[in-house]
């Protein structure tokens, strides 16, 4: 080969080297200042559905005449600038898998954690209500943050998902409502998977929600105004924030606080088993250690920074 060959030779190679490398994040960059509130995309083919949530202002907490209210709701104005995205459904056991098989995310941990006490003997209590389009449960804090990690690295995207923010997980779940529920101030069966009425825990089926105490499959409720699913019930999912009870340091921003107790972390939604009060979309539970997994009632949900 001629030296003038071989130099078109490595320019050619050169050229297609920086076609075929060309971060796809960039293009899903771009693609994502194009997005609309209310659209919907997915990054890879095991990745969760998206949807682009707008930027906003709303009131986060509960006013003084909710019923069910407690202290650690008070009201703030939180503004969130720009538009971001939220998963569609949480995050399912097919989606987890996918995680699993990359090892990306420690499955047999997680099917311990679940299956056997704390001694390593079986849990007398365990029940596999099935895998596929449920919710997958049993999860800890990090075990999400693992999740998250994965699809940055799968799909190239530098952090771009995360978990929500308290702030954000409560703008997104009320869709512009200010009620104590998206539909109304009455908790409703029709509209997702919950438990029995006050006192106590416990499943119930009443009207759509045919699933008694355990999990449905996700989207198995209609949306809500911002065309998510199964932001009230069905399970707890885990959020970004420390837990601090009077949200003193809460940003305006909508982003995580991360002032207070980092030592546990914090869950929204309601459960299968959760009454009433506990599903209302000011409702903030007690945390647990960010380390805590085999708990039946506890799931992801993602986002993403646009």
């Amino acid at each position: 080969m001629t030296r003038y060959g071989w130099l078109f030779t490595v320019l050619v190679v050169a050229a297609l080297g920086v076609a075929s490398s060309s971060p796809a994040a960039k293009d899903d960059k771009a693609g994502d200042k194009a997005r609309k509130a209310g659209s919907a995309f997915k990054d890879c083919n095991n990745c969760p559905e998206m949807i682009v949530i707008p930027a906003g202002s709303f009131m986060m907490g509960s006013p003084a005449t909710e019923q069910g209210r407690r202290v650690n709701e008070p009201q703030s104005r939180v503004t969130i600038a720009r538009a971001f995205a939220v998963s569609k459904t949480e995050v399912t056991w097919d989606q987890w898998e996918a995680c699993v098989r990359a090892r990306g995310c420690d499955g047999i941990a997680i099917e311990n954690a679940l299956r056997l006490k704390n001694d390593g003997t079986p849990n007398p209590d365990f029940v596999d209500w099935g895998r596929g389009t449920r919710p997958v449960v049993g999860v800890s804090w990090y075990d999400a943050q693992a999740y998250v990690g994965w699809l940055n690295e799968k799909t190239g995207l530098d952090d771009s998902y995360r978990l929500l923010s308290d702030a954000e997980w409560e703008y997104a779940a009320r869709a512009g409502s200010t009620t104590a529920y998206p539909w109304g101030d009455t908790l409703d069966h029709n509209y997702g998977n919950f438990g029995k009425e006050e006192p106590g825990l416990g499943g119930k089926a009443d009207g759509r929600d045919v699933w008694l105490a355990q999990t449905a499959p996700v989207a198995s409720f209609p949306a809500n105004a911002f065309g998510l699913h199964d932001m009230h019930g069905n399970a707890f999912e885990w959020i970004e924030d420390c837990h601090e009870p009077d949200r003193a340091h809460q940003p305006a921003d909508g982003s995580a606080n991360k002032q207070g107790s980092c030592r546990t972390r914090m869950f929204r939604s309601g459960s299968f088993v959760s009454n009433p009060y506990m599903h209302r979309s000011a409702k903030r539970t007690a945390p647990y250690p960010p380390q805590t997994r085999g708990r039946n009632y506890l799931t992801i949900r993602v986002a993403k920074t646009l």
